[in-house]
């Protein structure tokens, strides 16, 4: 499983964060549309969508922030105080017969670069648009195979792709 922008993608399925847990929600992108997972479950297909937006997603900052991240982090690792957990987003589901929040946990370790969350929106939008396929998603996992997460350049490169193709 790796992590590309707001997806966690592995070999067989596709989410927007983190891949829900036995108590934590989570959202798993299909070829035919979005599934909630967790406390509310729903389904929507993709031509009944309007638009989906991560909301609260962590992003990186300046040099300060990602020190102050980073000594939360090591911090927490010593049980010294530091997060509590992952950082909670809402994913705004936006259906053309109402609209719904939906609450995921971020998978990244500390926070997503910009151009990471603005690609991100733009291959969800591309899903939303029907030009693009989550499924292009899982054959790169699979391609990829129980692979590492990417550095963030190269991220950057497969989002601006799929974006863009």
């Amino acid at each position: 499983m790796a992590m590309v922008g707001l997806f966690w993608v592995s070999e067989d399925a596709v989410h927007l964060g983190a891949p829900p847990g036995e108590s934590a929600p989570g959202v798993r992108l299909a070829t035919e549309g979005l599934d909630a997972v967790g406390p509310r479950s729903d389904t929507w297909k993709w031509a009944d969508l309007g638009s989906v937006t991560v909301i609260g997603a962590p992003v990186r900052a300046t040099p300060g922030r990602q020190l102050s991240m980073t000594l939360d982090v090591v911090l927490g690792a010593m049980g010294l105080g530091g997060p509590e957990g992952p950082v909670e987003m809402t994913v705004r589901v936006q259906a053309f017969d109402g609209a719904a929040e939906l609450p995921v946990h971020s998978a990244a370790a500390g926070a997503y670069t910009p151009g990471e969350v603005e690609l991100s929106h733009q291959v969800l939008d591309r899903f939303v648009a029907g030009t693009l396929s989550p499924s292009v998603l899982s054959a790169w996992g699979r391609a990829h195979g129980a692979g590492k997460t990417p550095r963030p350049a190269e991220r950057e490169a497969l989002l601006r792709q799929w974006a863009q193709s």
